[in-house]
């Protein structure tokens, strides 16, 4: 028993026993006056889903960070991961090492140390709804880098010269500011003094004494609460290769007084990765099946829904019916969203998801495509390039794997390396577009060549190798 326990504190000491991450909530939940986090000037890892960009424009460089949540939301959920290392997407579910700084009184995490995409496509956390009035008072503190919305407002200052301008509900005016807006180009919608607005939602910052809501793009803002400003989009979903898998397609609120009955929707997939099944609409805002017709190709889905009592609901990021669909490749495809209508009402706020196939075995995966022909067929002469995936288990499985992709000619000639570096996306896949040229960018003759990839696990060295051909060809005399 003393060895065991002897093995135990040796481990602590040195530090290989990890304590799991804090969440938002036990970095920035505080009692203190100042608002400081507990944890300020120390080392910790926190978990959380990427809910925005943010960017901070100094004398000569622009500094780039991202606001991560915890799921569910609500006070003290927030956290500003700044810096300039990391590029994650809305949705991930990531896990961030580093020392927690107060930055004149707001709470962030900087430098960082580590970072690691644990999955994508998560359901964001739901804005919570708050009062101007809350981000002037003494509880303001609570709500800094939280996800907030805030209704029915008038604007009582228009933007200024560093992009803020204020609102109020009538319980107080607060700032509304661009800071998850790159600067180049950006501007506001013409507004005036007086002028009411319906609805603006965003992160919540602190600066100059001030705390603001940071829209994070157009759609966060909504001027007149009717259909028209409706959002329709695809969840993004992770999903296994070859397993069926339910995508949703989710739709900000529908108030009953705008009579909405009816919806029709163009959805575009990609038949070499993805099979359209069916369509479900368990537990969805859709009362019966809607009528669907799937090109020959596979490519297109056409949905129409019509019905007699309206379609309704209270909240945002309901499910208004979904994509039965197999996945048949590795990696990402993405669902687009053509076009949607409610009733005669075309939706302008359409967003796109993405199918997320993480590669589970040990393997290395090649998928070489042309975009115009589908094939490993090229032709440089004419600018063609051709894309090549390639991947293996890895970082989100918690192993560390190097690739490297070489050119072989048909006589087993190397004649390029145009990858060799470690795998980091999540999904255990990564590409490039190769313009068909060699080490020294002369262009190759025709002819066929052989793509070959080499995975290896740094951990064991355990190898994994595959080979496709590749053909470049030239133009018909």
């Amino acid at each position: 028993m003393k060895y065991i326990l002897l093995c135990v504190l040796a481990l602590a000491v040195s530090g290989l026993l990890v304590a799991d991450p804090l969440s938002c909530y036990d970095v920035q939940y505080t009692t203190a006056a100042s608002g400081a986090s507990p944890y300020s000037g120390s080392v910790v890892t926190v978990e959380g889903i990427v809910v925005a960009e943010v960017f901070y424009t100094g004398t000569s460089t622009t500094n780039k960070g991202f606001v991560i949540s915890d799921p569910e939301g609500g006070p003290w959920s927030g956290l500003l991961i700044f810096t300039n290392q990391y590029a994650p997407q809305r949705g991930d579910l990531v896990q961030v090492t580093g020392t927690i700084t107060e930055y004149y009184e707001f709470t962030e995490m900087s430098p960082t140390t580590g970072f690691q995409v644990l999955s994508q496509g998560n359901p964001l956390p739901p804005a919570t709804q708050i009062t101007t009035g809350s981000l002037t008072g003494p509880d303001a503190e609570q709500w800094e880098s939280v996800f907030v919305k805030v209704e029915n407002l008038t604007i009582t200052a228009t933007p200024n010269n560093y992009g803020e301008f204020y609102v109020t509900d009538g319980s107080g005016a607060c700032q509304i500011d661009d800071q998850c807006f790159p600067r180049s180009g950006f501007s506001w919608p013409q507004m005036s003094v007086g002028q009411n607005w319906a609805r603006i939602q965003g992160v919540v910052d602190y600066s100059f004494s001030y705390f603001g809501v940071n829209p994070r793009e157009m759609t966060d803002l909504v001027q007149i609460d009717d259909v028209s400003n409706a959002t329709v989009r695809v969840q993004t979903t992770n999903a296994e290769i070859d397993t069926p898998v339910e995508v949703n397609i989710l739709t900000s609120r529908l108030k009953p007084e705008w009579g909405v009955a009816s919806y029709s929707a163009y959805i575009r997939l990609d038949p070499d990765k993805v099979q359209f099944n069916s369509l479900d609409i368990t537990e969805t805002m859709t009362a019966f099946d809607p009528q669907y017709t799937l090109s020959v190709a596979g490519d297109s889905l056409y949905v129409v829904y019509q019905s007699q009592e309206p379609i309704t609901s209270t909240s945002d990021d309901q499910v208004l019916f979904k994509l039965n669909v197999t996945p048949t490749s590795y990696g990402e495809s993405v669902i687009e969203l053509v076009s949607f209508s409610y009733d005669a009402t075309a939706i302008q706020s359409l967003n796109n998801g993405k199918l997320l196939v993480p590669i589970r075995s040990s393997i290395a995966w090649l998928n070489i495509t042309n975009p115009n022909n589908a094939r490993n067929i090229f032709n440089p002469e004419l600018n063609e390039k051709i894309t090549i995936e390639y991947g293996c288990k890895t970082s989100a499985a918690g192993i560390n794997v190097k690739a490297i992709v070489r050119i072989y000619d048909a006589q087993g000639r190397l004649v390029a390396t145009p990858v060799n570096r470690n795998i980091s996306n999540a999904l255990g896949i990564e590409s490039f577009q190769w313009d068909g040229r060699d080490y020294m960018m002369n262009r190759l003759p025709i002819g066929l060549y052989y793509c070959h990839l080499e995975v290896i696990e740094r951990s064991t060295g355990l190898k994994e190798v595959t080979v496709q051909p590749v053909v470049i060809k030239s133009i018909l005399k």
